[in-house]
């Protein structure tokens, strides 16, 4: 052991204080889409050739969108005159026979169709399986139970045709004009800088923040008023700030869905205390940036015992909190999707211009998601101006919590109760009473307006949170079409793709107006609050 000095020892070393404005505002900043991607990225496969997957992409999305203006222009048109069930039983009849005719693009074929029925229809196993192969095979097996197809699409659709016109009717809201709000989460990712004698280090911190907008008409002028909370509150704090314990506690893949459930606890307790909860008049239609679903919507990892499981269940306990206060006080919960994973409605498109405009279209080969597909096939030169008077949008689509569970593919869904109780049984110390209620309660309906001229102008997924005490479909879609009508639409360049011409995307202005805020808010956060947050680091670094 080294002996200790003795004597005095004078030196030039000087403690820095900790600036918090300085530290923020050098902080790497990542809205919700940003920190989604991110935490994808632990589940790649290594076994990838990007290169080829980047030039394929490429080849594709030129091919599609030279094709905007004549294929895909006759698609519309056609498909304003197709029947929705009818051209989803016949996408999936179709592959059936073609996989199990032995193409050559079998496999892709079978991924395109289980991604169609089984993760955006949330069919089951026993409505369409897909057996590959066996060993020393090349022949697949498609077994398609036409009834129960038919009855699902029936139920899960809504609309006569795949696309469908659609006229602004009188207010919904009858001799008052609505109050429409939006909120966003921004995430800072950062360091304190720790100077030592010897060397300087820096303590990884993260921070989310929430912040919202109220749109209303005041004295014949669009008002908008911002929405924030300046001084959260200690419990508030423990879902804001992500500490570098956590990056200790957890593997990296579990760190980053944390961060990204951390995000969703936020905008949950946003929603739920400052719009639906609101001091004076609630708002009557929310468009909350982002799906809403949880991003970490999986029941294992509900009842994992560490700080992801922490943030994974209270994620689900404030959706349901969320979803049964709209219901309550007849609030339309929206969400507002710019980074769209599903293929449901594109894959639909391809495959009919593939089957009736030109066989010489590719299928299954690189499918666009459906954002990037549904802002091609409904932009139109026609469209006039952003008034939403008279547009058009695509069937409606109800989508469960227990399809983004993926419960669909592992229980059966008419024996929840005896799953969840066996479930229960096994982990009786986590309750796991609000994952079963959101099951029950959790539908929304997903569909694309088109209201943009042109495709450089990305159009949004919307999905309503629905319940039959909240009118009919109908009338919570013409309630969201009047909000949008009201609240105007604004460009959103914050998420542009890198091309000749920028990509922009076209969203409500107060869902516009919410991401911005939430920026500034995060960018600079009210003095007090950022001296509380350090406060504690200077007491954990003491």
């Amino acid at each position: 052991m080294p002996r200790r000095a003795t004597g005095k020892r004078t030196s030039s070393y000087k403690q820095e204080e900790l600036n918090f404005e300085k530290i923020i505002s050098s902080a790497t900043i990542l809205s919700k889409e940003d920190a989604s991607s991110k935490s994808r990225m632990g589940e790649a496969n290594q076994n990838y050739d990007p290169v080829g997957q980047t030039t394929e992409y490429m080849r594709r999305a030129v091919q599609i969108e030279d094709a905007w203006e004549t294929i895909i222009q006759k698609a519309r048109e056609q498909l304003l005159m197709v029947d929705a069930r009818q051209v989803y039983f016949d996408f999936l009849s179709d592959l059936k026979k073609q996989i199990e005719g032995g193409v050559s693009n079998s496999a892709t074929l079978a991924k395109l169709m289980e991604a169609v029925a089984i993760r955006g229809l949330g069919m089951t196993r026993a409505h369409v399986r897909i057996d590959s192969p066996a060993k020393g095979s090349s022949r697949w097996r498609v077994a398609l139970d036409a009834d129960l197809v038919s009855r699902h699409l029936t139920e899960h659709i809504v609309g006569t045709y795949f696309l469908n016109p659609i006229e602004l009717q009188d207010n919904p809201w009858a001799s008052r004009m609505p109050i429409v709000a939006a909120s966003d989460v921004s995430q800072h990712r950062s360091a304190v800088p720790v100077p030592a004698r010897f060397f300087k280090r820096s303590v990884p911190f993260v921070l989310n923040n929430a912040a919202g907008t109220l749109f209303k008409f005041q004295d014949g002028q669009p008002k908008y008023d911002n929405v924030f909370n300046p001084r959260p509150d200690d419990a508030l704090l423990r879902w804001m700030l992500i500490d570098p314990s956590y990056q200790d506690d957890l593997e990296m893949e579990d760190y980053e869905r944390c961060i990204a459930s951390a995000m969703d606890v936020g905008q949950y307790k946003f929603d739920l205390e400052l719009l639906l909860k609101a001091n004076k008049r609630s708002p009557d239609v929310i468009f909350r940036d982002g799906s809403l679903f949880p991003q970490d919507a999986y029941i294992d990892n509900f009842i994992i015992e560490n700080k992801r499981g922490d943030f994974t269940r209270e994620a689900i306990r404030d959706f349901l909190a969320c979803l049964s206060y709209a219901r309550e006080v007849g609030i339309v919960y929206c969400g507002v999707s710019k980074n769209v994973q599903l293929k449901v409605y594109s894959a639909i498109m391809d495959w009919y211009i593939a089957r009736y405009i030109n066989k010489d279209w590719e299928v299954g080969g690189y499918t666009l998601n459906d954002g990037q597909a549904m802002s091609l096939l409904l932009s139109s030169p026609s469209f006039v101006g952003t008034n939403l008077q008279q547009s058009v949008t695509t069937c409606l689509i109800r989508r469960s919590f227990t399809t983004r569970a993926n419960l669909n593919t592992r229980a059966n869904l008419n024996k929840l109760s005896s799953y969840f109780n066996n479930f229960q049984e096994q982990n009786p110390e986590i309750d796991i009473t609000p994952f079963r209620r959101l099951c029950e309660i959790a539908h929304v309906y997903m569909f694309f307006i088109g209201h943009s001229r042109n495709p450089q102008q990305q159009l949004p997924r919307y999905e309503f949170f629905y319940d039959h005490s909240l009118g009919s479909i109908t009338n919570i879609l013409q309630k969201v079409l009047f909000a949008l009508q009201y609240c105007g639409l604004m460009n959103d360049n914050d998420h542009s793709f890198m091309a000749e011409r920028p990509v922009t995307y076209l969203i409500p202005s107060v869902t516009q107006q919410a991401h911005l805020l939430s920026k500034d808010v995060g960018k600079h956060i009210d003095t007090a609050t950022g001296q509380w947050i350090m406060a504690r680091y200077r007491s954990l670094l003491k």
